[in-house]
């Protein structure tokens, strides 16, 4: 098989010859560039070439064609730039490199070993519905986003690697609710079901189907997979409870999904959320979303064997490989080794599984545990 063929196959819950690798293909399945400078550096592969950012504000690079190919990825990725992107003003002040993005929301790295952004501001905080619907949303379909994609899927072999479109475009839309009036004051508003929390996530939800539109317009044929995400867990628990989400957070999802499979029947969508979900993987289910990113299975209630066991045949999982909070950068060389070998004993059977370990690698990943864990994957994740 190649790697599209494997690819297609296991996310059709079936056993192809070896469980295919994503290095890179999404924000979440990537690498700090500190930790990708390292890995460059041990393989000998790329070391003149400089990182390129996929996500700034989280430090993560984007993964060189030549690394992809040396380790044995499957996958590719195609990823939209912020329309300001070139405009994009950094201030130094007061110990922080600033800027704000399209959407408003200020953002701040230390200047002394700052690792990542962080939001410093949020612009919908302390608003009133009225000054809420003035703000200055960014359009979806600036011509912007999109205009160095062609260049970028010409190098991509059409019959050799499927592509995952990853939405660069704000976040998800609960997520990206908090992000714009701040965590507190949306939950609560959204608590008391306030007309601005609604408004704010029909806006939200209005403006993902604008971007999918215009996506799918320009590059649908040369897509497979798209990818949305909406962090709706804790390291414990929901953010909020699984009838809220029924009833605020799930329809706006299903809207969304079935306006990207009607505009594009066949596609494959992705949700990546983080945290304890496990109560709403049903509903993702019943959403249409057919794979879930990842299984974080270091949160509460996020038991591997029990999610495969439940809901493997119907919702592909990809990535939930090993554990990035403990294990991968902590462990040692054999622990690594054991891990992942415990999750492909997991998740393989059926196909239905990507490797990528739970989320991006960070810069203080161990390379040599880096290194282990693909070495893992190729030696144990063959069902042939």
């Amino acid at each position: 098989m190649n790697s599209k063929e494997r690819v297609l196959t296991t996310i059709n819950h079936k056993e192809p010859d070896r469980v295919p690798i994503d290095f890179g293909a999404t924000m979440e399945t990537t690498i700090h560039h500190l930790g990708y400078r390292k890995l460059k550096d041990k393989l000998g592969q790329c070391v003149d070439k400089p990182n390129v950012d996929m996500l700034k504000t989280a430090g993560f690079a984007l993964v060189d064609e030549e690394i992809q190919q040396y380790i044995g990825a499957d996958i590719r990725g195609v990823f939209p730039y912020p329309a300001n992107r070139d405009t994009i003003e950094y201030i130094e002040k007061d110990g922080f490199l600033w800027f704000t993005d399209e959407f408003g929301l200020k953002w701040r790295q230390p200047l002394v070993n700052g690792l990542y952004f962080d939001i410093f501001a949020h612009p919908l905080a302390n608003k009133s519905f009225e000054e809420i619907q003035v703000h200055p949303f960014p359009n979806p379909a600036d011509s912007r986003r999109f205009a160095h994609i062609p260049g970028y899927l010409e190098k991509i072999n059409q019959t050799e690697f499927p592509v995952v479109f990853d939405n660069c475009f704000g976040n998800g839309i609960f997520q990206m609710s908090n992000h714009l009036m701040g965590y507190d004051q949306f939950l609560i508003s959204l608590a008391m079901y306030e007309e601005k929390a609604i408004w704010l996530m029909d806006k939200i939800t209005e403006m993902k189907m604008q971007f999918w539109d215009t996506v799918l317009d320009k590059f649908g044929e040369r897509i497979d997979i798209v990818k949305e995400l909406d962090d709706m867990g804790t390291q414990a628990n929901l953010w909020i409870s699984p009838e809220m989400y029924q009833e605020l957070i799930k329809p706006r999802l299903v809207k969304l999904v079935q306006f990207i499979k009607n505009k594009k029947p066949g596609i494959k969508m992705m949700m990546h959320s983080c945290g304890s979900i496990f109560p709403i993987i049903p509903d993702l289910i019943e959403a249409g979303v057919d794979i879930l990113n990842p299984v974080q299975y270091s949160a509460q209630g996020m038991d591997p064997v029990e999610i495969k066991k439940q809901f493997g045949k119907d919702i592909v999982i990809w990535g939930g490989g090993i554990d990035t909070q403990k294990i991968l950068p902590l462990g040692s060389v054999q622990e690594v080794k054991d891990e992942t070998r415990r999750m492909l004993d997991i998740f393989m059977p059926g196909g239905g599984f990507v490797f990528a370990p739970v989320h991006a690698i960070q810069y203080d990943v161990p390379t040599d545990n880096i290194l282990a864990m693909w070495e893992t994957v190729k030696e144990f994740g063959k069902y042939c």
